[in-house]
């Protein structure tokens, strides 16, 4: 309170000492009191400002928009984002729901980089302690410096005009992500702050990779810009620490000797789970949500468990799955509830009214976090986590895909349909395509239609020419969006890794991209390195190797004096020039420079997983392919093991790397485990992508080559005759895959008669 009298105070003040002084001004008039008056006069603005600042500080600190506080006085780490533990009334009758902080081993890095200035990055998995952790640095380190919370991106610029004023400050953002967007926090509202002011930060570790430029060019131009934003301020990082989930045997230990029961429960499972997330209640809100399919009815006055209840959260966690991150309409999860009721038996599990499932799913279980939050009704990070990772986990339903793309707004479903492509539902998203591009949202229909070419749809080019040609008749599509499109149209049309499209026609219109993006954009640009990378692909495509080889050589020399050695763009350049050496110098050739650039994007925290991934794949088969199948193995089974952990052993995106691994234990001298690989990779790729999904389709003709080695050419070429019969109908006859199936049948039919 001492602070807003203070406030009004000097406001007061300052307004007396105004009138005193113009008074004086007229009564005794002459040129020096007049400057006594104006010197003073200056004085008193300034003190009015500040009477003002200070009232305003004071209003926004009690305001639900802005947390402003002392970091020694900012005493409940849940007001600045921490995971609340289970309530815990002590011996005095005192009752908290925040545990002792128990030392974590990366505390003197935090520390550190906070006492060196500048942005200050915590990154980890959910619960894994990153708020704790950088709040208990903050306040050993910083003591008196102001710490400035804003609840969301709206009230950033009140947060940022209150550091600045400060002697002191720490803005402080947890979950960056939130903070992000169009109108969110800018690289140039950072270079802004200033010396006296530190950012500190945290993310969750795979929000990082959604922001890749990896992703661009199956980005629309606006979610491009914005993903080229959030590197642009992930770029201004000047210290980055990384917390894991689980907890060292240090931290384990140091944990032990804590008195507190919630710490000791949380040590019991450590092995299992983070102590963080532990203790935020995760697996006991797991628990619950999985034993609510089997609860019994109870009492209609009191709110429990049930199975609608559960069919509620399973819902709100597919969706979640399923692509869409923001908060949810009641009406939507009302209907998609019932989908999974009827999975599990209807009313044969004896549901509960609707009112009690909400109730259920919203209410703060175990006095922490929820099931579902209660104001956006988004599931539970650790449950969308636990989901994602247990490979028991049944696949989002259809019903799921078919209502998120025809629900959601334009600007939302773009990343719904991607992942309804590798579930392998991508027959929803060309409805979804047309009511789109009839509402005029040609940046996300151009996407959509990229997401169609992705599953191997034949007319997805044309889909694209109609979205350019619409947009070019409309004054408000920026050009730099027309641009994009022509570079994806053209990337659509020529050759791509390991795919076989029309190199000749893609060429012409990339060349003319690269013109249009120079006079545009300059030579340098982002969008125009990417373009030119473009070029040298379809070049490549063409037989024209060396020329594909100079231009990425070039380019990493560009990426490097631009963005340095560690960014995205000088990355990108390396793996098309790993390309072009297989091409031009042989597999062993590629395989050398793919694995000088898988040991640093390793090394490298900012790298994308994806492109991590993809390196690792072109590596294996690289080695696969320069005839050394041994030294493969290891380096599939390791990608194998990754991408299972990342995104789930039967996702579209871990497939291929499976039948990859296949291969190479099969040329390995093992054909008996390929064939068993190969058998599962068929029955996976079936169930998740289809009977006619393009990666099916060649696990199904593998799986004929290792039969016929074994003997059983009957099978193969049965196997055979179904890839033909559903690939010809799907991609026509014509087709690259079906034009090596007809000669592999005509071998064995030979072989057999």
């Amino acid at each position: 309170m001492a602070r807003v009298v203070r406030g009004w105070w000097l406001v007061t003040a300052a307004a007396v000492v105004s009138a005193v002084l113009t008074a004086a001004g007229k009564i005794y008039p002459g040129a020096v009191v007049a400057g006594v008056v104006a010197a003073v006069g200056a004085v008193v603005a300034v003190v009015a400002e500040r009477g003002r600042a200070h009232i305003a500080e004071r209003a926004a600190g009690r305001s639900k928009r802005l947390y402003v506080e002392r970091a020694d006085r900012a005493g409940d780490p849940l007001r600045l984002g921490v995971h609340p533990a289970a309530w815990l009334t002590h011996a005095d009758g005192r009752a908290d729901r925040v545990p002792p902080f128990v030392a974590r081993d990366r505390m003197p890095d935090v520390e550190a980089a906070l006492k060196a200035g500048g942005f200050v990055l915590v990154v980890g998995d959910s619960t894994a302690g990153k708020s704790r952790l950088a709040y208990e640095a903050m306040r050993s380190c910083l003591p008196r410096h102001v710490c400035v919370r804003p609840v969301d991106s709206a009230a950033l610029p009140a947060a940022i005009g209150i550091a600045t004023r400060k002697r002191r400050s720490v803005l402080w953002l947890d979950d960056l992500d939130q903070y992000l967007g169009a109108d969110g926090l800018t690289r140039s509202d950072v270079d802004g702050l200033g010396p006296r002011v530190v950012v500190l930060a945290t993310l969750r570790a795979h929000l990082r990779d959604e922001v890749s430029a990896r992703y661009d060019t199956a980005r629309p131009a606006s979610e491009r810009t914005a993903a080229r934003a959030g590197r642009q301020l992930l770029d201004a990082v000047t210290a980055e620490v990384r917390l894991d989930r689980t907890w060292s045997p240090a931290e384990v230990n140091a944990a032990r000797d804590s008195p507190d029961p919630r710490i000791a429960l949380a040590v019991g499972v450590a092995d299992k789970h983070g102590l963080a997330e532990t203790m935020a209640a995760g697996p006991a809100l797991l628990r619950d949500w999985h034993d609510a399919w089997s609860a019994t009815p109870r009492a209609a006055d009191r709110i429990h468990g049930d199975a609608r209840g559960a069919a509620l959260v399973s819902a709100a966690v597919d969706i979640r799955r399923a692509g869409y991150q923001r908060p949810l309409e009641l009406p939507m999860l009302r209907d998609l509830h019932e989908v999974y009721l009827a999975d599990r038996g209807g009313a044969l599990l004896h549901p509960g009214s609707w009112e009690n499932a909400l109730a259920w799913a919203t209410a703060p279980l175990h006095a922490t976090s929820s099931l579902l939050d209660p104001q956006t009704y988004q599931a539970f990070d650790y449950l969308v986590n636990e989901a994602v990772l247990d490979p028991a986990t049944p696949p989002v339903p259809e019903a799921v895909w078919r209502t998120l793309l025809d629900r959601l707004a334009p600007d939302d479903v773009v990343d719904v349909a991607w992942r309804a492509d590798y579930a392998g539902y991508v027959r929803h998203v060309e409805p979804t395509f047309h009511r789109v591009l009839e509402s005029r949202h040609y940046r996300a229909a151009a996407a959509l239609s990229e997401v169609l070419d992705n599953a191997a749809l034949s007319h997805a080019p044309d889909l694209l020419e109609t979205t350019i040609s619409r947009a070019g008749g409309e004054d408000d599509v920026p050009a730099e969006d027309l641009l994009a499109m022509r570079h994806s149209l053209a990337w659509m049309l020529g050759e791509r890794i390991g795919g076989h499209g029309d190199p000749e026609r893609a060429l012409g219109m990339i060349r003319q991209v690269v013109r249009d993006g120079e006079r545009l954009l300059g030579r340098t640009h982002a969008q125009v390195l990417e373009a030119r990378l473009t070029l040298a692909r379809q070049l490549g495509a063409r037989g024209e190797h060396e020329q594909a080889l100079s231009i990425a050589t070039d380019l990493i020399a560009v990426a490097v004096e631009r963005n340095g050695q560690r960014h995205a763009s000088t990355l990108n350049a390396r793996f098309e020039a790993a390309v072009w050496t297989r091409h031009l110098h042989g597999a062993a050739a590629g395989a050398e420079q793919f694995r000088a650039l898988l040991k640093d994007a390793r090394s490298i925290g900012t790298a994308a997983r994806s492109f991590v991934l993809d390196t690792a794949w072109n590596l294996g088969g690289s080695l696969l392919d320069s005839g050394d199948a041994v030294a493969a193995v290891p380096i599939l089974d390791q990608l194998v093991v990754e991408s299972e952990r990342a995104y789930g052993s039967k996702h579209a995106q871990t497939l291929p790397f499976r039948r990859t691994q296949a291969a190479a234990i099969g040329a390995a001298g093992d054909p008996a485990r390929a064939l068993e690989l190969t058998r599962a990779l068929v029955e996976d790729s079936t169930q998740i992508l289809g009977e006619t999904h393009l990666t099916t389709l060649e696990a199904r003709a593998d799986l004929a080559g290792w039969l016929s080695d074994t003997g059983d050419t009957p099978a193969a070429i049965e196997l055979l005759d179904r890839v033909l019969d559903r690939g010809t109908r799907q991609f026509g006859e014509d087709h690259w895959l079906m034009t090596e199936v007809r000669a592999e049948r005509a071998r064995l039919r030979g072989r057999e008669y």
